[in-house]
């Protein structure tokens, strides 16, 4: 007997409805895991334009600036902090002198009306005219803006930019490269070897627009032509030596490149939609206390500096009907630090391949600038001793005791120093000191070290202090000869320490005994003969330096 049937018969038209029902559902749901997903490409780095967007009627240009997919860490907040205080009666000062609008991360800024013509300009260095050209270029802009609301970089484009770019991209137009053109890319900081595909994260250009309603309708802030708006991902900024040597050089020379260097800096920590491995953006916690502590070398603090999530815009209001546009510019800005740090494509020592080429040849020069510079930001005179010429008794011997973090380069030096004192102290005045200098305020450490004829250290990060010694003294930097890979003598920093050319650098194995590899063999300590060349390579020194007037 059959079973009675509840309902309609299901005919095979039923059955065709429902399964379309059923695949346009698979395809919606499709469709939302898609737009879901996680922004960043490493194929397809920002800020590479088709050169097809450059289309009047369509021009809606996407592939720039996306600062808003950023995970949430600390001091990378995914938040808009922006603070509105009314002031219905200050006077505009739109007549003469104009009195500031409000400001930008501390910075005074300016409202300014929409005037016809209003564009962003960009000059590009450094193009190797390969692939990878966007490791190796630097861009001054003009007009560098910033989208508080969006929380993006933008350049708008003129009618001629986009001419010329669209002229570019002529199928049959081959090798024409332009400095000016737009469709580039830079790297938004410097390049950690270690970093896998993910380094593409870095590759990075403002977001291209044109001029829009909300710019003619409300203008913009305008920051003093005295500054310079540099945004700039940190590579590994909680280790001194990474944060001088890789960020702050970085920095000096992409200012030196364009004349920049005597305009005040607003900086924009920018993070990435993947935070990257020993960045700040993984490691605030240990960043914060260093970057508090050394961002004064470069004319900056702290406080005046946030993330591209966390800008404060404080604005004056002139009356209640007063629109705040959203768009805060600098006359001048900066980007592109991709091979501009100490190491270029290599690690810092560790490596055989590491001693194959010197990066830094040639650099002495800059390094000591760089170091000039940095001691006028803090408040020092470069050449000026702070009262203590090196060449004139007592001569200062400075040990810099547990300047690492690393067990293997906690040295104490107290062997050290009662051999010197024993062995030359009748030859020479001495004035020895064994100090920690992490304990020290970083004016303290600099005043200390230019005052010093010879400094005794461990390389590595700690060493940074050494680049503060003045014209004629000597660094002695002690290694692990084992502690590198496959048994390397662990030299760091060499490339850039044996170009300083105002100091002399000298390496010396063996700084203590008790040590191991970071592969846990054991690694031999000084022996007899280890501290008689130490003696005598201090005497050599002496003697050279005891004579510096003799020469000038």
């Amino acid at each position: 007997m059959d079973r009675p049937r509840f309902g309609p018969r299901r005919t095979n038209h039923s059955r065709l409805l429902h399964l379309l029902c059923l695949v346009f559902f698979l395809f919606f749901l499709l469709q939302i895991l898609i737009i879901q997903q996680p922004r960043y490409n490493l194929q397809q780095p920002y800020g590479i334009h088709d050169p097809s967007i450059f289309n009047l009627i369509e021009y809606n240009l996407s592939h720039g600036d996306d600062g808003n997919n950023i995970h949430s860490t600390p001091g990378f907040p995914n938040r808009k902090q922006q603070i509105d205080a009314a002031h219905p009666n200050k006077p505009s000062g739109r007549g003469g002198q104009q009195d500031e609008d409000g400001t930008f991360n501390t910075f005074p800024i300016y409202h300014q009306d929409y005037t016809e013509g209003f564009h962003s300009n960009a000059h590009c260095i450094g193009n190797n005219f390969q692939e990878n050209a966007w490791k190796f270029q630097s861009c001054h802009f003009q007009n560098l803006c910033f989208d508080t609301k969006q929380e993006k970089f933008v350049l708008f484009t003129s009618q001629e930019q986009m001419d010329l770019e669209r002229a570019l991209g002529h199928e049959n137009l081959t090798h024409f490269s332009p400095a000016s053109s737009m469709n580039t890319t830079v790297s938004i900081g410097p390049l950690n070897p270690k970093w896998g595909q993910e380094h593409l994260l870095l590759r990075w250009y403002p977001e291209l627009r044109p001029v829009d309603d909300e710019l003619k309708r409300r203008g913009y802030y305008m920051l003093q032509t005295d500054k310079v708006l540099v945004p700039f991902h940190s590579m590994a900024g909680f280790n001194p030596g990474h944060l001088v040597w890789d960020d702050f050089l970085a920095i000096y020379k992409l200012l030196t490149s364009f004349d920049l260097l005597e305009k005040e800096m607003v900086i924009i920590r920018y993070g990435l939609s993947l935070p990257m491995w020993a960045s700040c953006q993984r490691q605030w916690k240990r960043c914060e206390p260093i970057l508090k502590k050394f961002l004064p070398l470069i004319g900056t603090e702290l406080a005046k500096t946030s993330t591209q999530n966390s800008t404060l815009l404080n604005v004056l209001h002139h009356g209640d009907d007063v629109l705040k546009p959203k768009y805060v510019c600098s006359p001048n800005g900066a980007a592109g630090m991709g091979l501009l740090s100490d190491h270029g494509f290599k690690l810092h020592g560790w490596q055989p391949s590491d001693y194959e080429y010197a990066f830094n040849i040639g650099q002495g020069g800059t390094i000591y600038q760089f170091r000039n510079w940095m001691m006028t930001n803090i408040g020092i005179e470069p050449k000026n001793n702070v009262g203590k010429e090196i060449y004139k008794a007592p001569y200062r011997i400075l040990f810099s005791e547990g300047s690492s973090s690393n067990r293997n380069r906690r040295v104490s030096f107290k062997q050290h120093s009662q051999l010197l004192q024993d062995r030359l102290g009748q030859k020479y005045e001495l004035d020895i000191r064994i100090v920690k200098l992490s304990s020290m305020s970083l004016k303290e450490q600099i005043e200390l070290t230019t005052g010093t004829s010879i400094f005794i250290t461990v390389c590595g990060g700690g060493a940074v202090t050494a680049m503060f010694l003045p014209k004629g003294a000597s660094l002695l930097a002690y290694f692990n000869e084992m502690d590198g890979d496959k048994e390397t003598p662990a030299r760091l920093d060499w490339d850039l320490l044996n170009n300083m050319g105002y100091i002399r650098v000298h390496w010396l194995p063996r700084p203590t005994s008790g040590r191991l590899t970071r592969r846990g063999r054991g690694m031999p300590g000084p022996q007899s003969h280890d501290f008689e060349a130490f003696v005598r390579l201090v005497d050599h020194e002496l003697d050279i330096i005891s004579h510096l007037k003799d020469y000038e």
